[in-house]
């Protein structure tokens, strides 16, 4: 169900807009989370959800747009996730 709303979304307002919709919802999501850290109250975690819940909406239809792109992402996940690994380890969260 989601991907046909997703598909519709991006047949209506195109490539290029969803594109500056996720540029966005991404400052939004930032903005989000200065707010939740400045202020922990019940509103800012609301809205600090809302905003993720918008930029994964964005995201999934990125997926559907650049179909390369899953595969992508999960190699620099991969990538990433072992380089914080690393980072645990060494206790060192400043460089390589």
């Amino acid at each position: 169900m989601s991907r046909k709303i997703l598909t519709q979304a991006i047949q209506k307002w195109g490539e290029i807009a969803q594109v500056e919709m996720l540029n966005e919802e991404a400052i939004e999501l930032a903005l989000a989370a200065r707010k939740w850290i400045r202020k922990r109250s019940e509103a800012e975690f609301d809205n600090l959800a809302e905003e993720i819940a918008d930029v994964s909406i964005l995201i999934e239809q990125m997926t559907i747009l650049y179909p390369k792109l899953p595969e992508k992402i999960a190699q620099y996940r991969t990538f990433k996730l072992d380089r914080l690994q690393r980072r645990i380890d060494e206790s060192n969260f400043e460089g390589e």
